[in-house]
């Protein structure tokens, strides 16, 4: 579809639109129509960030109201990441073959029929269901979204379009545990999915007006057999994390298993003529290298998503909603600090802004480790807040030198790579902490430990755990950014 350009819009062609564009983009907004799908598309990242963080708050009520252990309960968020990593898997050859108008309306109808279905939802395997097809939307629009962000953005703003698009997707994340919890606590869990439903619907209207194809479109197959691989070797891997502390040696043979299918998956993707993932960004050291950090950066993000709600409410005694407003601020410091993170990496770079960031995630895990103990909570949840402000400062620095250092004909498979291992992270963060801290409930209630003091305990040995991951990331972000530092004088 041609893309209609506002009225005076002409004059701000020049500043506005990107200095050199891709072999693959036709034409580019400008003006108030460009601003105009930028809103769209941060609108969409929006509800999917919502999607994805809707069940955060709610595995303590899933596993009560429907008679399953937490680890089971942990499927409502396993089984999305694994279902949006391999829909992320897919995403760029979608966005080739059908377009952005086509592709993104799908997301939002998708979003819809899983929100209706959560609803109306009467067992777990149909809440269950309900999740896995609105994951759908988060496969498809955090890689779509940034593709386009980078494509449109005015030249010399992608890193603070991409900052500002992590810090919506930031606000989602604060917003969707206070909205959620208060849902939960005073409706139930069903009318979760009341909000994403009314969300998708207005999206839906608004992309009808505002959603322009800016690419050229091919005829690009989708290899089948590379969805089952990525899909199988995902969900096998994700299982056995889950899985691991109860009964390792099964667990353990599974993740080997789900190991060498992925591996299959990539070398598939080398020898096949269109590729299902395009592999090339990984040939990039620095793209490597920073795609790295942020997997382990995320986990300590994840960490603080999931089983920080689990100790407020398990061990502090808070409800739902209650324990979403006191995570409300702490994320909504993510999102500030995403926006100055990207100003400050647009004229400075790297160093030391990314170092620093992850100190300050580290100084914050001390001090949840030693407040939590205590059971000090607001002081623990100043720690969290410490922690999301040095996620902010990481996540969208580490993106934009990423995503900045490939060719601009491989933005798409490079954002689709990110937002894959974003997804993988979130999921071994995932399956690996509340897997644990699961096992270690049942296994001290079992003994006749209260609820509170099993949660309290389980807690403390996922963050000791965490803590570990987050040093290791620590010292290999210092030789990062000095070695980015260096390639830039």
């Amino acid at each position: 579809m041609a893309i209609l350009l506002s009225k005076g819009s002409t004059s701000t062609a020049a500043a506005s639109q990107p200095a050199t564009l891709p072999s693959d983009v036709a034409n580019v907004p400008t003006g108030r129509a460009m601003w105009a799908m930028m809103a769209m598309m941060l609108g969409s990242n929006l509800l999917a960030s919502f999607n994805q963080s809707l069940m955060n708050i709610a595995l303590d009520q899933v596993a009560t109201d429907f008679s399953v252990s937490l680890s089971v309960a942990n499927w409502m968020v396993l089984g999305f990441t694994i279902v949006a990593a391999t829909v992320i898997t897919m995403a760029a050859s979608l966005l080739k073959r059908f377009g952005i108008r086509k592709v993104m309306m799908f997301g939002y109808i998708t979003s819809l029929v899983g929100s209706l279905l959560g609803f109306f939802a009467v067992n777990f395997p149909m809440m269950l269901a309900a999740r896995l097809i609105q994951a759908l939307t988060v496969g498809l629009f955090f890689p779509v979204v940034t593709s386009v962000i980078l494509t449109i953005s005015p030249a010399g703003k992608k890193g603070t379009m991409l900052a500002i698009n992590s810090g919506v997707i930031g606000v989602g994340l604060a917003f969707a545990p206070m909205l959620a919890g208060m849902m939960l606590t005073y409706f139930g869990l069903r009318s979760l999915f009341l909000i994403p439903a009314v969300m998708s619907v207005v999206l839906i209207g608004l992309g009808t007006f505002f959603l322009h194809d800016i690419y050229k479109r091919q005829d690009r197959t989708i290899d089948a057999l590379s969805v089952a691989l990525s899909f199988l070797g995902l969900g096998a891997v994700i299982y056995g994390l889950n899985e691991i502390s109860r009964d390792w040696l099964p667990s353990l043979i599974i993740m080997l298993v789900g190991v060498a299918i992925v591996a299959l998956f990539a070398w598939r993707q080398f020898s096949i003529k269109t590729p299902l993932l395009n592999l090339a960004p990984l040939q990039h050291p620095k793209f490597v290298f920073g795609e790295t950090l942020m997997m382990l950066g995320y986990m300590g993000s994840i960490y603080m998503s999931l089983l920080v709600p689990l100790y407020l409410e398990g061990t502090a005694g808070y409800t739902a909603f209650m324990a979403g407003c006191l995570l409300a601020l702490p994320i909504l410091c993510y999102a500030g600090s995403c926006f100055v993170g990207g100003r400050i990496e647009d004229k400075h770079g790297v160093w030391p802004l990314v170092p620093a960031g992850f100190l300050l995630l580290l100084v914050g895990f001390i001090g949840m480790e030693v407040t939590s103990s205590m059971l000090l909570t607001f002081a623990m949840m100043g720690c969290v807040a410490l922690s999301y402000i040095g996620v902010g400062l990481v996540f969208p620095t580490l993106k934009a030198v990423d995503l900045g250092a490939l060719p601009k004909e491989i933005y798409a498979h490079g954002s689709s790579i990110h937002s894959t291992l974003v997804q993988i992270a979130g999921s071994i963060g995932s399956a690996l902490f509340v897997g644990i801290m699961s096992a270690d409930a049942d296994r001290l209630m079992a003994t006749g430990a209260t609820k509170a003091q099993a949660y309290a305990a389980g807690f403390s040995h996922t963050l000791y755990i965490d803590l570990g991951i987050l040093a290791v990331a620590f010292i290999a972000s210092i030789i990062f950014a000095r070695l980015m530092r260096k390639k830039s004088n």
